[in-house]
């Protein structure tokens, strides 16, 4: 994002901040706009970290309830 290239601390404390409320509901048209006027980029960027992170909170989800996955995981790693 455009404030982290600008050296802005504030921009993981934002999306943390968003990231809960979005997993559980989904960003609004108004949190698109907003999110997308604070870090000065596009609605298409805010959808694509949306999805991102959605993809890494499932993979988080799934080693909570079964951290073997994470030993299995780590051997295919190893294999390829």
């Amino acid at each position: 994002m455009k404030l982290t290239e600008a050296g802005r601390s504030c921009t993981a404390d934002m999306a943390s901040a968003y990231a809960p409320a979005n997993r559980f509901h989904g960003l609004s048209r108004e949190d698109l706009d907003l999110l997308a006027t604070i870090t000065d980029t596009t609605i298409d960027s805010v959808q694509a970290a949306h999805k991102a992170d959605l993809g890494a909170w499932a993979i988080e989800q799934r080693l909570r309830d079964h951290p073997d996955l994470a030993v299995l995981d780590a051997d295919l790693d190893r294999r390829s």
